[in-house]
């Protein structure tokens, strides 16, 4: 008998046995297999796809290396190199979480778990069956198709098969603009690629909680680089051939690629599990219905992560698992509040986004306020050559931070300074009166909040 079982070894899988083990309860976790470990993001998600847009990061560095004196004689692209040290960060994590859990004496049990009653998890094919007092569902979600692009790993792929590719291709369609399509796009662009990026609506990053500034500086930035950006666009049929692909666009064009990328969006991993029998009750998207302590509409049995909302993001899964366990435990200060997830994008520049931005708080009622500073004249920025971009900040009447948005220079890293000022009930007057270390980039963020506090600096004389 376990105090805990939780179904899917991923980010919140994973991170929810730690905690749980932590704070002293008998834990199991089933598992797919020993290869899925981690889970999506670990496996075929963000840590790859990080590293490999680090490394399309290095080579916009490199290509500005002489502003800093330094002239080297051209580069040489291995796809063989990168997938080697991309797998073996993978690999490395992946092991070590097995290793520490092996260590922690939390067992894992390899195969799919279904739930057979609110207190009995089977491990199937083997058919052994977990008893728990509750169980926690953190079994993620699934990439999707698109019409009849259906993948195949050949012409079209997803991005569960990306990571097979042995060479760069010479040129890519990408459909969808979103968090997926634009990073990818600045990868295979960096790496030598010529990239067709496809967005059905008006903008690049076309969701409520990212500003339209954000998406304009992107779309920008990416067209520079050499991608090429096509908004409203989308692609009606395609046909395959011997060298690849040939696309029919909505515009009336057509493309010739290597292969066709589709980045449009996950599915969460709710059918064939048990939760109808056990009468654990789902929305109309597949969602699994929770309260603010992540727990379903069976009181013993939580839900964590991709299955809980179309917020798809490791973090949040995380975060919901220690949620679900602390209210296990007869704790009820964690709550589930999306308004606090943070959002970071990872393409030709970091983009941050916590809160409301402009617009929601107009639309909700508020007074708005906003500061925004530019890195453009920031010193630190300056010396490191990534000068572009801005830090917004969203603020109402009485000074309370509604929100923040960060496009620019380690704008994932800068963005938690306010995030848990935020989570704190602080406002911008505490903020505006912090102290920071110079040169920063941090230093913007208090610029943004002096803004707002004491009101706007400009270089035209007041009348």
């Amino acid at each position: 008998m376990y105090d805990l079982v939780i179904l899917g070894a991923g980010s919140g899988g994973y991170e929810g046995a730690l905690y749980a083990h932590r704070r002293g309860m008998k834990v199991a976790l089933v598992e797919l297999s020993p290869e899925t470990v981690g889970g999506n993001c670990l496996n075929r998600g963000c840590i790859p796809s990080k590293y490999m847009r680090h490394g399309a990061y290095m080579l916009e560095k490199f290509q500005r290396m002489p502003e800093y004196g330094v002239f080297l004689n051209g580069y040489r692209l291995d796809m063989k190199a990168l997938k080697e040290g991309r797998d073996k960060v993978v690999v490395s994590i992946r092991e070590n979480f097995k290793r520490f859990a092996e260590h922690l004496k939390i067992p894992i049990f390899y195969g799919k778990g279904v739930l057979k009653d609110s207190h009995t998890v089977a491990v199937e094919p083997s058919g052994e069956e977990l008893k728990a007092k509750y169980i926690l569902i953190a079994t993620g979600s699934s990439t999707m198709s698109l019409g009849d692009l259906v993948p195949d790993g050949r012409y079209i792929y997803d991005t569960d098969q990306i990571w097979s590719i042995e060479e760069f291709p010479k040129k890519v369609i990408i459909v969808g603009g979103g968090a997926v399509g634009v990073e990818f796009a600045y990868i295979f662009r960096m790496y030598g690629s010529d990239v067709v990026l496809l967005e059905l609506k008006e903008r690049l990053l076309p969701t409520p909680d990212i500003p339209e500034e954000s998406s304009r500086y992107l779309a920008r930035k990416l067209k520079r680089i050499g991608v090429d950006v096509r908004l409203k666009s989308t692609l009606l049929r395609w046909v395959s051939h011997e060298g690849g692909v040939k696309a029919y666009l909505s515009d009336g064009s057509y493309v010739e690629a290597d292969f066709i990328l589709l980045g449009v969006g996950r599915k969460p991993n709710t059918e064939g599990i048990g939760l109808e029998e056990v009468g654990v009750e789902k929305d109309s998207r597949g969602f699994v219905k929770v309260n603010q302590f992540c727990q379903t509409t069976v009181p013993n049995i939580y839900a964590c992560g991709d299955i809980t909302s179309p917020l798809m993001l490791a973090h949040k899964s995380m975060y919901e698992a220690k949620i679900a366990i602390s209210h296990m435990l007869g704790e009820k200060e964690l709550k589930r509040d999306e308004k606090i997830v943070p959002k970071v994008i990872y393409s030709a520049y970091e983009i941050a986004s916590v809160g409301l931005t402009e617009d929601q708080a107009e639309e909700e009622g508020y007074e708005v306020k906003v500061g925004v500073v530019s890195f453009v004249p920031n010193p630190k920025a300056m010396d490191d050559g990534e000068n572009e971009g801005f830090v917004r900040l969203v603020a109402d009447r009485s000074g309370k931070i509604l929100g923040c948005h960060i496009l620019g220079p380690h704008a994932g890293e800068l963005l938690h300074q306010v995030l848990h000022v935020m989570k704190a009930g602080l406002g911008v007057d505490f903020l505006s009166k912090c102290m920071y270390s110079h040169p920063s980039l941090s230093e913007s963020i208090i610029q943004s909040a002096m803004e707002i506090h004491f009101g706007a600096i400009t270089w035209s004389k007041r009348h």
